[in-house]
């Protein structure tokens, strides 16, 4: 990371900080936090860390874990998989020797390792998508 990107970081994360100490400030107590802020708080964990953002926000570690993940996830959904580049699969019709072996994991250190005989290529894929979906 460049100094200059380390810097901007930081200074993201010490505004959403002054965001909430202001919002503290001025509101009733037990009112709910807006959205505008939990948005803030999500991607200083996504950038910070949630550890870090939920205790220099003064924030629950659970729910911001719980928003952080649901973020990316909707992340994942919309943009793919980061660092994951095309592959492509030749298709041809399978022998009956045909064995295959497909290793998955995620961001998060999921995996998924399946061991296919006699299957065609066209077949895995949405096969793959079933199990994935599944483990999450």
């Amino acid at each position: 990371m460049r100094h200059g990107s380390a810097r901007a970081a930081e200074d993201s994360l010490n505004r959403a900080r002054c965001e909430f100490e202001r919002w503290r400030s001025r509101r009733p107590r037990g009112t709910r936090i807006p959205e505008a802020l939990w948005r803030a708080a999500v991607a200083a964990g996504l950038e910070h860390g949630v550890s870090k953002a939920a205790q220099e926000l003064r924030l629950d570690y659970y729910r911001l874990k719980d928003r952080v993940e649901a973020a990316g996830e909707d992340r994942l959904r919309v943009d793919g998989p980061r660092g994951s580049g095309f592959v492509e699969i030749p298709l041809c019709a399978p022998s009956a020797s045909a064995a295959c072996v497909i290793e998955m994991e995620d961001g998060r250190g999921a995996r998924l390792r399946l061991e296919v005989t006699g299957v065609a290529v066209s077949e895995l894929e949405p096969l793959t998508r079933a199990l994935w979906g599944m483990a999450g």
